[in-house]
């Protein structure tokens, strides 16, 4: 395999990790606007409406984005080494 067929092939996996993470991102976004609409909607009832699990589902989001940054910051060195 030459040179160029793996700038290339990383050069698709870093698109495809490019746009997970931004995916990854809209997705917190959206269950933060969800999360400010049950807190918002929780002030008139005694107990609140947002379920744990969409906390939950943040930190996991969160550890998402780490992962998918610590992917590119790998590629972006393993191509520069080429």
């Amino acid at each position: 395999m030459s040179i160029e067929a793996i700038q290339a092939a990383t050069a698709v996996v870093r698109d495809r990790l490019t746009a997970a993470h931004h995916d990854v991102t809209t997705a917190r976004e959206r269950l933060a606007e969800a999360v400010g609409t049950l807190a918002d909607l929780s002030r008139n009832h005694t107990t609140s409406l947002i379920p744990p699990e969409h906390l939950r589902a943040d930190e996991q989001l969160a550890g998402c984005l780490e992962l998918i940054a610590g992917s590119l910051a790998c590629i972006d060195r393993f191509v520069a080494g080429l």
